[in-house]
Formats: structure tokens, sequence, C-alpha cells
């Protein structure tokens, strides 16, 4: 069967040309409905992927080059809603989707409907899901192997409240400096301008079509924009980020976003941060300047987390935990029932 993109409910940010889709976003996902026994799954690109059935995992793979991924599914003769989901990071790099198809006998049906609900998530690699296969006494380069994003804070509330999302996310980057100063040019903000980043060239700037490349923000509007960013500002070896140049930039994304979404609402999310625990005070500061101006849009949160997940991150259990605490404050902003 040839590939069809409107057959398909994307979730994430994709770049769609006229053969295939392409992706970097962890947490990105195609859903379709399908009657077979078997699929086959088109991809290139190096990621995990993770296939469900009617919401219940079916298998977990590994793609690289071009490669056909052939997967058994129900084969009873009856349509099953499917959804194939990123659960790797690409940092730098993505994936390609070429087509999807069934077996011989099988056939797409019509594509799932978008939901009523919508959410965005903004962060680093505690909303990736790094590591969270993990344990921190695991000193080896298992990054890869360990991180899922469909175990992620941000896909669980996402899935439970039935709202289609974007995971807007990148391990090791903050707002003003990142981890160590690593690729400093290369920060959250200028990263959350593209589609896929992690296609562009080193240097976009220099590039006569970086416009194809930017993300069109009238394609997605969230009502609830989930802010967990900051703690790669403030953590690993010194010199960390400047307080007054991250409180400004921070307020400028926010007033960015009220331009891009009319009426969206702010949960911003804060958690204790080594040696100097910086973050929380800061992130409290900027709430409370917002609200001090008038905002009533956004609410404040700081969470503790169990980080026992492999480099000190987040494991299964802790995501879950930030999950069913931050649920109630979204769905109260949201103004959405608990599923």
């Amino acid at each position: 069967m040839e590939f069809n993109s409107s057959q398909f409910l994307f979730s994430g940010r994709w770049d769609h040309a006229s053969s295939y889709s392409r992706t970097s976003a962890p947490g990105a996902m195609v859903q379709f409905n399908a009657v077979a026994s078997s699929l086959d799954l088109e991809l290139e690109g190096h990621a995990r992927w993770r296939l469900d059935q009617d919401g219940k995992q079916l298998a977990i793979f590994v793609t690289d080059r071009k490669t056909v991924k052939n997967v058994k599914v129900a084969g009873d003769g009856k349509s099953h809603l499917y959804r194939l989901i990123k659960i790797s990071e690409s940092n730098p790099g993505g994936v390609i989707l070429h087509t999807i198809a069934t077996d011989k006998k099988g056939k797409l049906m019509a594509a799932p409907k978008f939901a009523n609900r919508r959410i965005e998530f903004i962060g680093d690699s505690f909303t990736v899901g790094y590591g969270c296969e993990g344990h921190v006494a695991d000193q080896e380069d298992h990054v890869f192997e360990t991180t899922n994003t469909s175990k992620s804070y941000a896909f669980l509330l996402a899935d439970g409240f039935k709202a289609d999302f974007q995971i807007n996310a990148f391990s090791g980057r903050g707002l003003v400096r990142n981890y160590d100063n690593i690729v400093p040019e290369w920060k959250i903000p200028r990263l959350y301008k593209y589609t896929a980043p992690g296609f562009a060239p080193e240097d976009v700037s220099k590039t006569s079509d970086e416009s194809s490349l930017l993300w069109n923000f009238d394609s997605f509007h969230p009502q609830v924009v989930v802010m967990f960013i900051g703690i790669n500002d403030f953590q690993g070896n010194p010199p960390y980020g400047d307080k007054d140049e991250f409180k400004k930039a921070y307020r400028e994304m926010i007033k960015d976003l009220r331009l891009k979404h009319p009426g969206v609402k702010f949960l911003l999310v804060s958690t204790k941060v080594w040696p100097n625990d910086d973050l929380t005070p800061t992130v409290k500061s900027i709430y409370e300047t917002e609200i001090a101006d008038g905002n009533k849009d956004l609410e404040f949160l700081e969470v503790r987390t169990t980080n026992e997940g492999l480099h000190g991150h987040p494991t299964e259990r802790s995501q879950v935990d930030l999950a069913n605490t931050i649920r109630p404050i979204v769905g109260r902003l949201g103004k959405w029932m608990s599923r």
C-alpha cells in the first residue's frame, strides 16, 4: 500500500513531505486504524520505537538505516487503533517515516480524529524521560537503551487526559546556559523555533532555506503549556546561568507564547538542583512578578523527584509520581476532567 499521510494522526512536531514525514521530537507519535495481520513500518534513522495496539504495548524495536520492520498484530479481521511512538531522543539527528502498510489482505481505515484537548510540554531531560529505565549506579553510556519518553510524566499526562500533545524537550539544554556550556549556540529558545532541529545544519542561519525549517505555530494551539526548564542553567560545572538573564528570557518566552496561543494557560514547574538550589527561587520569582503584573493565566509548582535513574535522573516510578502530582493542576488549568 502507498503511504497516505491523511490516513494518520500525528502528534508532536513533524515535517511532512510528499513521500515521507520526519521528526526529531521525543515522544513523537503516529496513530492509525487498521485491519491487519501484520504491519510493515518503513523507517530510517537511529531510534527506539514502541508500537501499541488499542493502547497496549505490542513491541519495542530499534531502527537505524532505512529498513522495513514487520510486526505481527491482531489478525482477527477487526479494526484496531495502532500508535507508533518514538521513545528515544534525537539530539542531534532525527528519523524519517517512509511508509506504513498492512499485509495484502489488510487495509488502513479512516484516520483517528483530533482530540479537543491540547497540551504542550517544554523541558529538558526530565521531560524527555532520559534514563528512566536505568539506574544511577550504572556509569556506562546506556542513555539510548534506558531513555523511554512513553514513560515520562509528559507522555503519561497527555495519555491520561487523552489529549493531543507536543513534547518539545532537549536533554542538557537550558534557557540561557546549557549543561556544562555544551553547544552554547543551541539553547532551548533557538531549538524551539524549528520543526525538527535535529535535522538542521550546524548553523541554520547561514542557509538560504531557513524559513522552510521553522515550525508553523498556527498548526497547533495548546490550551495548557507545562514549562519545566532551567535545570541545566543552574547545574553541572560553573559558571551557572545569570539569574536576571534567565528571568528575562523566561518571561519573554511566556509573552511570546501568549501571543502565539491566545487564552493559553501555563504551569511553571521547578525542582531542587545542585549545588546551589537556584532554580526554584528564580522560577517562583518569575511567577510572583507575573501575578503582580496582573496575569492570572499561570500557576507555579515545585516538585520533588527520586533521581535514582541513569545519571541521577527520575526513575519510571518517579515519572509516574510526577505525572500524578502535576495532573490536578493541569486539569484545573485546562478545565478538563481527570480522564
